[in-house]
């Protein structure tokens, strides 16, 4: 027994950055799959150069951070005054985070997870760390809670911080939830269609339009009367102005379809086309020309984001859901 009870309390050395850290071995065995079998792996060599055995011949954990390795200490080693309540920063459980997750200490990660949620994390923050860390529910929250975002969506700002991609598909989904329309029918209200033009953001169609198929009365807010074929293609373009940079989707005209005869519900002619509505814009688009995708100004519909959200970003809320599994 006294053998047991003291190979629970054999340390173990480890160096993170410039920091040498002793601590008891168990608690790494105990939490980390990762650990344990590394400490069972046999070691060449005398007794003396067993790596972690002393600060001389410490385990060194490269490309760690020896803020966040303290953090998980802390957690792993609790004093007995604060063991009930772990007085980490938020950094701190960050770091927690990062390494639980690296190493598979699962009650670690959900301890760090649990507290965090508590803590005031941005919609930014909360997608980024999903991101970097794979929590779903972050993702999802984040993801959500831009798309809601009463004050509307920043291109610019989601661009720099969460990737030109995930920026147009969020635009994309709160289009469709202002329209009231399902994200994956691809429908784009006639209203939504706006001048090219890189100085000028007006929409294009104000009054409704005859299909030239069917001959159909598109009204401008009708949610069901165009959409975009299936082989679309959406260009994405910065715009460089005189104020701050502005992110464009384009759509070509020939890419429209009337649902009701399934052809180009406007006309698509080389010679002639339909001019800017605003009066201080004389773009015309006609034949190969598109229209910038404009977002609508008024408050989403919730649930029908949370919807789309989970359909958009399916296959990463999945992947980040099987960690847990």
């Amino acid at each position: 027994m006294m053998n047991e009870e003291c190979s629970l309390w054999n340390t173990v050395f480890f160096k993170v950055e410039d920091t040498i850290f002793q601590v008891p071995q168990h608690r790494f065995t105990e939490h980390s799959e990762v650990f344990a079998d590394m400490f069972l792996l046999p070691q060449a060599g005398d007794a003396e150069s067993v790596e972690g055995k002393d600060k001389e011949h410490p385990i060194r954990l490269e490309s760690y951070k020896a803020a966040d390795f303290k953090a998980l200490v802390k957690l792993l080693y609790p004093l007995p005054a604060i063991s009930d309540s772990y007085s980490l920063t938020k950094d701190e459980w960050v770091g927690v985070l990062n390494l639980s997750t690296r190493w598979h200490m699962r009650k670690m990660r959900d301890y760090a997870i649990s507290n965090l949620s508590k803590m005031s994390l941005t919609s930014i923050e909360k997608v980024t760390l999903a991101r970097d860390h794979e929590v779903a529910k972050w993702l999802k929250e984040g993801l959500n809670e831009i798309v809601n975002n009463k004050n509307g969506l920043k291109p610019d700002e989601l661009k720099c911080h969460l990737g030109l991609e995930t920026a147009f598909r969020l635009m994309w989904i709160q289009n469709q939830s202002l329209n009231g329309t399902p994200v994956q029918s691809g429908v784009v209200m006639l209203k939504a269609l706006g001048c090219s033009e890189m100085s000028c953001a007006s929409a294009m169609f104000k009054v409704p339009q005859n299909c030239i198929g069917c001959s159909r009365r598109i009204l401008p807010d009708d949610p069901e009367a165009i959409y975009l074929c299936h082989n679309a293609s959406v260009l994405v373009r910065d715009v460089s102005t005189s104020g701050p940079a502005r992110t464009q989707f384009l759509v070509k005209l020939a890419d429209l379809r009337c649902r009701y005869c399934l052809v180009c519900p406007l006309v698509c002619h080389p010679n002639s086309g339909y001019g800017c509505a605003s009066s201080s814009c004389d773009n015309i688009v006609c034949g190969a020309g598109s229209f910038s995708l404009l977002l609508g100004d008024g408050a989403p519909q919730k649930a029908k984001s949370d919807q789309n959200i989970d359909e958009v970003f399916k296959e990463e809320i999945a992947s980040y859901e099987s960690w847990d599994q």
